[in-house]
């Protein structure tokens, strides 16, 4: 295993932000941030378990035999060996051990009002493509932790979320 983590993703009845979700470190490592949540951004919240009497196939083995309604979902990211591989890792700026770190930068995604797109990992110092103006036809801004059933004491509501290229 590479690193065991939260699981999350974007608010459930939200139009906008990502897509998908993601596995975020246990031990955030911050870059740049602006305190507070922004108008201008995605979101990106903790991932909880909906699951009662009507559509629970899961065992509660590995739960004490206790219900995982309503509680947050762990999640973790494995490394097979002897395969080619590369992972971007959310809320890290550094590889694990005996990875190469191929770039840094700030998960983002459309804009959490819009309509929902793959959060992806831009390079903290992006470039721009020659020959061409954009005039918002897809568009991609920051995304911001909001915690809840992310831990508050290390996701701190309102800062942009890092992340990091490696390859193996």
């Amino acid at each position: 295993m590479s690193y065991e983590g939260h699981a999350a993703g974007p608010h459930y009845v939200a139009n906008g932000s990502g897509s998908n979700f993601l596995c975020l470190h246990e031990t955030p490592q911050w870059k740049n941030y602006l305190d507070g949540v922004s108008s201008f951004s995605g979101l990106i919240y903790g991932v909880g378990y909906e699951l009662g009497a009507q559509n629970n196939v899961f065992s509660y083995s590995n739960n004490g035999g206790n219900s995982l309604g309503n509680l947050p979902a762990p999640c973790a990211a494995c490394y097979v060996g002897g395969r080619s591989t590369v992972l971007m890792i959310p809320a890290r700026t550094l590889c694990p051990d005996g990875w190469t770190k191929e770039y840094s930068g700030y998960i983002a995604a459309e804009h959490r009002g819009y309509t929902r797109a793959s959060y992806i990992c831009l390079d903290e110092a992006p470039e721009v493509a020659a020959g061409g103006f954009a005039s918002d036809q897809a568009v991609i801004y920051p995304v911001e932790v909001y915690c809840g059933s992310l831990p508050c004491s290390v996701y701190i509501t309102g800062r942009e979320l890092t992340c990091v290229v490696c390859s193996k």
